[in-house]
């Protein structure tokens, strides 16, 4: 049995009319007739009853239209779920990110990622970088935000979604919150409160480095893993920290923000596996670009 025939028997069953059902499926008589007796004959049993005046369905006819239908519509609604799917439109998402960034861009990017496919199916979890690239280069996740710099970029497609500078997060009683930017080297000599370096060790030796290069020795005195947290514990006088200017949104009280002179920027990636070229992807990957730049 072909799903040509099933749509034949149907356009006929429709019109009780083997002229007019052709003329509406483009082809011609003969050839319909002929998949018609085809179909009858396969399926052994008589569909559609034919005299010289007219066409009627056979009870069975009217039971097999009424599946064949069914079929039909099931067939048509599984090739455009298909065919949303391949351009983008349709599916799920799974989707890594760092929780620094959900103070940024990540709202926005799904909201407005949400807006324009409203099919599609985001999910969302926050991981540290090292972990989102660990999820999205073994097919756990889709796509990752996370801090650069990284180190896995020939197995990555990687996209810079948004660059910001660094700002110091100090307790607001702190001397160097008298200054409206603080030097790299003055933050270099305060005890920190950093996040762990196995969550992000680009990142990590990136704020490392840079304040070494000062001539300093930077001391950390205590790891803490979530942003929070650590916004938490300079608020409490256990130290000082530096990080993506996103940070100061997190108005905690008795802690004060400020821009650093000299500090290297904060850079958040998008990254999918180098060889996934699922256009969902692609449409997320563009969009966020696009999020950030704006």
């Amino acid at each position: 049995m072909e799903l040509r025939q099933l749509r034949y028997f149907v356009a006929v069953a429709e019109e009780l009319h083997f002229r007019r059902a052709a003329a509406s499926l483009h082809v011609s008589q003969p050839p319909l007739s002929h998949q018609i007796r085809a179909l009858e004959t396969e399926m052994g049993c008589t569909l559609l009853k034919r005299t010289r005046r007219r066409v009627e369905l056979t009870p069975s006819g009217e039971t097999f239209l009424r599946d064949a239908r069914s079929l039909l519509a099931g067939l048509d609604g599984a090739v455009a779920t298909a065919r949303r799917v391949a351009a983008g439109e349709s599916g799920r998402l799974r989707v890594d990110f760092v929780g620094s960034a959900l103070l940024s861009v990540v709202p926005g990017i799904v909201h407005g990622f949400r807006e324009a496919r409203p099919g599609v199916e985001v999910e969302l979890r926050e991981r540290p970088t090292v972990d989102g690239l660990r999820d999205v280069l073994d097919g756990t996740v889709d796509v990752g935000l996370v801090r650069a710099p990284i180190d896995e970029v020939d197995a990555l497609r990687c996209v810079s979604v948004l660059r910001e500078r660094t700002v110091a997060a100090l307790p607001a009683n702190h001397p160097l919150a008298a200054l409206r930017r603080i030097p790299l080297r003055r933050l270099a000599v305060e005890p920190l409160v950093l996040f762990p370096r196995d969550q992000a060790p680009g990142f990590h030796d990136l704020l490392m480095q840079s304040l070494a290069a000062t001539g300093a020795h930077p001391r950390v005195v205590q790891y803490a893993p979530e942003t929070l947290t650590i916004i938490g514990l300079v608020a409490a006088g256990i130290g000082v920290t530096i990080g993506a200017e996103s940070i100061a949104r997190l108005a905690l009280d008795g802690v004060t923000y400020r821009p650093v002179s000299g500090g290297p920027d904060a850079e958040l990636l998008a990254v999918a596996r180098a060889d996934d070229d699922s256009p969902l992807v692609a449409a997320f990957i563009a969009h966020s670009t696009g999020a950030g730049a704006a």
